[in-house]
């Protein structure tokens, strides 16, 4: 018996999808009908909270949730390459390691694929905006535990990952940001969610529902039209670090999704200098807090020693000396 197994699109960055050996156009058409499609484009990021300096034992962390997608990026200080017959390189090296915890994902045949792919393109990111002229000879090593993963994976590890290079002190030509847009039969989704990117994943796989009775009153070229966008940006320089398309789009449509997406990118960039702000202040109280008690401690210090310069050391010792009452006769 012939049995069909459909190839799965690593492209798709944040879909937690259900190994399936064959799906029909008819199972695709209700996976769409479930889904809640948007009535008018709003361009505005999910739900977000950023914390940065999560870990107390790594020099740059970060936290960062992006609607029900939850990930940590840790950035470790660069260290000197060390390889026995490497030559000197012009410029420092990037390299980013993206993990799944165990239960991020029902997926665990397609996790090591996912985790590799996420780490490449994760570093394509990251490399225009890290200074890596300053650390020639060094490498510096980014780690993302992804903890949930409901869709806009890779843009938001892009996010958590500026946040804590800053956090870690690393020299950044200026602030990423990073949104993700997609079209699927007309519908323009922002920020889509995992069920979403799987029902392209699905289209992808050969399962366009160009069947299916809804779709009768909509034109062959539109019900093809399908496709993802992944756009991260620098506004200051106004560069992009990385734009990364799966899918078929027209010309004018991915104008459209790239304005989408950069709009989301201005929001999230007031956003993450807030943060970055706050923890900066946070970071200056608690400083002075720290001063404030080594103050303290030097003064109690300095009454110390002129004590013990007027009473010299034996007599000291005697007024420090305290009889325990309870071993008193």
């Amino acid at each position: 018996m012939l049995r069909i197994t459909q190839t799965k699109n690593t492209l798709l960055d944040g879909a937690t999808i259900a190994d399936q050996l064959y799906a029909t156009p008819k199972d695709c058409e209700d996976f769409f009908e479930s889904i809640e499609k948007p009535t008018q484009v709003v361009p505005v990021p999910r739900s977000t909270f950023i914390r940065a300096g999560v870990l107390t034992t790594v020099r740059g962390s970060a936290y960062m949730e992006y609607g029900n997608t939850k990930l940590m990026a840790i950035v470790a200080p660069p260290r000197e390459l060390v390889r026995s017959s490497a030559h000197r390189v012009s410029m420092g090296v990037i390299n980013c390691y993206v993990n799944f915890a165990a239960f991020a994902t029902g997926d665990l045949e397609s996790v090591p694929e996912r985790e590799k792919h996420l780490g490449s393109m994760l570093t394509k990111a990251l490399e225009p905006l890290v200074c890596r002229n300053e650390f020639l000879n060094f490498q510096l090593d980014i780690r993302v535990l992804i903890l949930d993963d409901d869709g806009c994976l890779l843009s938001t590890a892009i996010n958590c990952c500026g946040v804590a290079l800053i956090e870690c002190g690393i020299s950044t030509y200026d602030l990423i940001t990073a949104s993700t847009a997609c079209i699927y039969r007309g519908y323009v989704f922002i920020n889509p969610t995992a069920k979403v990117e799987e029902l392209l994943w699905q289209h992808r796989g050969g399962n366009a529902l160009l069947g299916s009775s809804s779709a009768s009153s909509v034109k062959d070229n539109d019900i093809q039209e399908h496709g993802l966008l992944i756009n991260a940006s620098m506004d200051n320089f106004e560069q992009l670090a990385q734009c990364q398309q799966c899918g078929y789009l027209k010309p004018e449509t991915y104008v459209r999704l790239l304005d989408y997406t950069l709009e989301i990118n201005k929001s999230l960039r007031h956003l993450i200098r807030r943060v970055l702000s706050d923890r900066v202040k946070e970071q200056h109280l608690l400083d002075m807090r720290e001063q404030e008690e080594e103050r303290l401690e030097d003064k109690r210090l300095a009454a110390i020693i002129e004590r013990l310069k007027q009473q010299g050391l034996h007599e000291f010792i005697q007024s420090n000396i305290k009889e325990d009452q309870y071993t008193k006769k």
